[in-house]
């Protein structure tokens, strides 16, 4: 969990303060007093259940055994008004509730105590919205006032709650819990809807002029760049509020999923007062990370703690130069694993296949893989799969203890919903279905003799049953392709699946399936890269996807297969990869442009038939999903994207953020996915989007992704924004106008339009279409713009003529509607730029 509140360590006795602030219409209770998050394994009786596995990308709602024990537990009507000591006291920073949403590999049960006053002017009923996704109780003054139970996992809930309060200061405490099943969003909310303001209240032990102080400081804390390749990694802030050199405390804990304990960094520095940045690191003596660091001041007994997040990259670790051959440059990638990659089951098979023995890496790897599958834990699956190897290829290699501590772990295991169990994994997306299928048929076929405890059933009969299920899983996938299209988070994850089958499966034909499924795979990949990096629209991403797209896997498996790409710290795809015999063509080249060309791409993937349309010049590529659930409440789809610059490739996309903490655990989040999604279309070089954004929406504004620290020049002129790297060009125009951020977490990364209806055009240019960038903003903002402030817009294009949008239903370009007809396989077109 990050931290997001700080702690304080109360002594009983101490001089009791107030830190007061006004609370006006629909404004929150943000100031709380808080206990430390209680947490306690949650067991529930083993069963067996129904549901249908979601073939889409949007999140879905699946109720399990564990939570159904869970609810007829009530324990919420169990728990006591709390007079004890609390811990900690919450800061929200840019948060408007109390939020505690983590992530749990097995079931727990989680619960605080909080506590905050509100005074008024006079006595009453005050009208106050309380969200949550799971329990609240409310007391005030001593007296119970409030109940609210939705328990929708994940999912908002709220109601009118009316407060009566009396005249002054009037003591609020609260009770929240909730079941968590992996990711949780643990949060509370108390929005105030009366119309007359009121004063919140929260007890402190420390000046609270002081607190605030230290507060201030911390948000005009960043990072000059997300990611960093080269140089000083620098943690600027605004040294004007600081009264001498001050002491910061910074914790680093990566990202991944091989994360450990010991993998936390911890490192003390100075803020100067004559200076406006630290050096937090030196890239080039970094190893790679993408890291969450929560940067804390110290006052008096509490530490005040700031979330931001950083890659840094160092180039020289991550480009290699490639080899002639794949089967050579397969040899490369297992060199830099062994040395560079993340532990885990990467660890195991590289050190086997490399060093022909365990490393250190390897036993930790090994140790780390068998927990999660001895314990059940969530994304167990994607561990089990590839460990059949381990009885396999490197059979010799195994101990008789690591022997047969696999056996008892795969013949102990639970390999579907239809085996009884009290585990939280999630078996319901396309890559953890197909994973639990392929361990059911790989491990059966290795004990197929044994009993598998938990269904009872042979190794044989585990085997056929899962034979049976990634025939079916296949059947649907070479329908209609991936669910969450191009996700570069996922698509590794299918890969350990697709691989773990062409190595290991005794069954011919399937094995040949595997590598039609690779082939397709390789040809996502190619059609969506630009320069060595998948830069695409998403159907599934995380900030760190989008802010370190250099780490993102796919370009460690293209730079095998072409010497295009780049190494990464992730390679659970990548090491299967390179000791297995597969090669496939060099697919970028079928949509590589030749010079004054530029390529259209269109393909539908899912079931849901999401229209996926690129077009791509020697110098950028632009990417979106056309009329995607418009206007409906989004997850985790990156729709959207534009990549520019041939040398130095640069990004930029508009979204609208999910929650309003700039680096949070919600899906969607302030950068992955949208609250509310827009209607997109495209036309070759342009995005056209309409945003109508749902007020209930915890923000009322778009932004844009403008790392500036990548643009070679850029320029804010009116409502239009343009950018420049190399010989390629980008423009943005939004309805609305904008302002760049210019302080805290986001400055120099963030364009922001404020309101609830958008619309917002993307274009980019070269040198070749438009000469020099200075014509290229010429020619944009000459164009006739027309929209009609919800769903209609027109303008005149000076490559492409009339553009009309009406009532996001109709796309024209030249008074022709452009077709959203489904259409089958990978589409191509050709044109002149």
């Amino acid at each position: 969990m990050k931290a997001s509140f700080i702690s304080q360590y109360c002594i009983q006795g101490e001089k009791i303060m107030e830190l007061t602030y006004q609370i006006g219409y629909d404004e929150t209770i943000s100031r709380w007093n808080v206990t430390a998050m209680g947490k306690e394994p949650f067991n529930s009786p083993k069963k067996s259940f129904e549901a249908e596995v979601n073939m889409e990308e949007s999140y879905v709602q699946v109720v399990y055994p564990v939570r159904e024990a869970f609810l007829k537990e009530e324990r919420i009507q169990k728990a006591a008004r709390y007079d004890g000591l609390y811990e900690n006291l919450y800061f929200p920073f840019e948060n408007n509730r109390i939020d505690l949403s983590t992530f749990f590999h097995t079931p727990q049960y989680i619960y605080v105590h909080a506590k905050a006053g509100v005074r008024t002017a006079e006595e009453g009923s005050y009208p106050f919205d309380l969200y949550t996704c799971g329990g609240v109780r409310v007391w005030v003054n001593g007296g119970e006032q409030a109940c609210y139970t939705p328990y929708t996992r994940n999912i908002a809930g709220h109601t009118r709650v009316n407060l009566f309060l009396k005249k002054g200061l009037n003591e609020i405490k609260v009770y929240a819990d909730e079941l968590a099943e992996r990711d949780v969003f643990f949060y509370f909310e108390l929005r105030y809807k009366g119309g007359t303001p009121v004063e919140g209240s929260v007890e402190v032990t420390e000046q609270p002029e002081e607190i605030k102080k230290a507060e201030e400081i911390l948000k005009s804390c960043y990072f000059q760049q997300d990611m960093y390749t080269e140089g000083e990694v620098r943690l600027c802030y605004d040294r004007t509020l600081l009264d001498g050199d001050t002491r910061v405390y910074l914790t680093s804990s990566p990202c991944g999923t091989g994360m450990q304990l010991s993998d936390i960094e911890h490192s003390e520095m100075m803020l100067k007062k004559d200076e406006d940045y630290l050096v937090f690191a030196e890239t080039e003596k970094s190893s790679i990370r993408l890291s969450r660091i929560s940067a804390c001041l110290t006052v008096g007994n509490y530490v005040v703690p700031r979330n931001l997040f950083v890659g840094i990259i160092p180039k020289s670790r991550i480009v290699l130069e490639p080899a002639a051959t794949i089967g050579e440059r397969k040899q490369q990638a297992l060199e830099f694993l062994v040395k560079n990659g993340e532990i885990g089951f990467q660890s195991v098979i590289t050190s086997l296949e490399l060093l022909k023995g365990w490393n250190d890496n390897a036993e930790k790897g090994f140790d780390l893989a068998c927990k999660k599958i001895e314990r059940h834990d969530d994304c167990a699956d994607f561990s089990l799969a590839p460990l059949t190897l381990l009885m396999t290829r490197y059979r010799n290699l195994l101990t008789p203890e690591k022997a047969e501590r696999i056996r008892e772990m795969v013949l102990n295991f639970r390999y579907w919903i239809d085996e009884p169990g009290n585990d939280v994994m999630w078996y319901f997306s396309e890559n953890h279905a197909f994973l639990f299928h392929v361990s059911q048929y790989l491990w059966g076929c290795i004990f197929g003799k044994e009993t598998f405890t938990v269904s009872g059933r042979t190794g044989a009969e585990q085997s056929e049953i899962g034979k049976k299920r990634v025939l079916a899983w296949f059947d649907n996938f070479f329908a209609y392709g991936y669910a969450e299209w191009n996700s570069a988070t996922y698509i590794p994850i299918d890969l350990i699946g697709f691989f773990s089958l062409y190595l290991n499966a005794p069954d011919e034909d399937i094995r040949q399936k595997a590598k039609r499924a690779l082939d397709f795979t390789m040809q996502v990949i190619g059609f969506n890269s630009f320069e060595g990096v998948m830069n695409t629209t998403y159907g599934r991403i995380y900030e760190e996807t989008i802010k370190t797209r250099l780490q993102v896997e796919p370009n460690f498996v293209s730079w095998v297969s072409t010497g295009r790409g780049y190494c990464t710290y992730y390679g659970n795809a990548t090491c299967l990869y390179a000791i297995s015999d597969y090669e496939p063509e060099d697919y970028e080249m079928e949509c590589r442009p030749q010079p004054g060309q530029g390529v259209v791409m269109e393909t539908d993937q899912g079931i849901a038939g999401v229209k996926i349309n690129t077009y791509r010049t020697g110098e950028y590529l632009t990417a979106g999903v056309r009329r995607f659930k418009p206007f409906r409440h989004g997850h985790q789809q990156h729709l959207m994207n534009v990549v520019f610059g041939k040398e130095r490739p640069a990004i930029f996309y508009v979204n609208h953020p999910g929650e309003r903490v700039f680096s949070g655990e919600n899906r969607p989040s302030y950068w992955a996915g949208n609250g509310t999604m827009p209607w997109i279309e495209r036309y070759r070089n342009l995005t056209v989007m309409v945003f109508a954004i749902d007020p209930n929406e915890l923000v009322h504004y778009i932004h844009a992704y403008t790392p500036v620290y990548e643009y070679e020049a850029y320029a804010c002129d009116g409502s239009w924004f343009f950018a420049k790297s190399g010989d390629g060009y980008l423009g943005s125009w939004f309805s609305n106008g904008y302002e760049m951020t210019a302080y805290g977490a986001n400055t120099e990364k963030e364009l922001v339009s404020r309101g609830l209806n958008h619309a917002v055009i993307v274009k980019c240019g070269s040198k070749e279409e438009f000469g020099s960038f200075e014509a290229f903003q010429k020619s944009l903002k000459e164009m006739e713009i027309d929209w009609n402030g919800d769903r209609s817009a027109a303008f005149t294009d000076s490559q492409y003529g009339e553009i009309r949008v009406r009532d996001a239903e109709e796309f024209l370009v030249n008074g022709t509607a452009v077709s959203v007809e489904p259409a089958k396989g990978f589409r191509f077109l050709r044109t002149k730029l």
